[in-house]
Parts: C-alpha cells; sequence; structure tokens
C-alpha cells in the first residue's frame, strides 16, 4: 500500500466508526433526510475501501498458500476484519 491508501484505509474505518457513534447517541441523525445521504458517502467510502485491501491482498505474498483465500474470505463475511488485517499485512511494505 502507498502512503495515500494508508491514510485513506484510517479515514473511513474512523468514518465507519463516527458514523457508528453518531447514530447512536444522537437520535435525530436516524431522520431519513439526513441518514440516505449520510449512509451512501459511507457505502462509497467503503466500496473505494475495499477495493484498496482486496487489491493489496492479489498482490501480496503470504506465508501459507492458503493465506489469500483466507483474507478474502474473511474480510468478505467480516468486514471488521479490516482492522486486524491493515496491522498485520497491510501496512508493512509487500
Amino acid at each position: 500500500m502507498n502512503t495515500f491508501e494508508k491514510i485513506y484505509s484510517i479515514f473511513a474505518i474512523v468514518f465507519a466508526i463516527a458514523l457508528t457513534v453518531l447514530l447512536i447517541t444522537r437520535p435525530e441523525m436516524r431522520q431519513l433526510g439526513i441518514l440516505l445521504p449520510t449512509s451512501a458517502v459511507g457505502l462509497l467510502v467503503n466500496v473505494i475501501l475495499m477495493f484498496i485491501i482486496f487489491r493489496d491482498i492479489f498482490s501480496r505474498q503470504f506465508p501459507s498458500r492458503r493465506g489469500r483465500a483466507f483474507w478474502t474470505g474473511l474480510l468478505l463475511v467480516c468486514w471488521p476484519a479490516i482492522v486486524v488485517y491493515l496491522p498485520l499485512y497491510g501496512f508493512r511494505r509487500r
């Protein structure tokens, strides 16, 4: 990952956490007029993040033969696994 992708990854994770916290703590944010555009931006940010992460997975050499399939499957099933993948592999050189 280059520097821009690393910064974008951190931004996307912080954005998702901030959006979740705001929706939990501020009930007035749950109105449709606010929720739809905010969620659309969140969807776009996270689709780009998934593209960056999958591109990194498929261009990286893993210690085991099944590492690529394992991380691909885990990230497709459980989005928060990105928080584990990034420090272990994503922020390191290929």
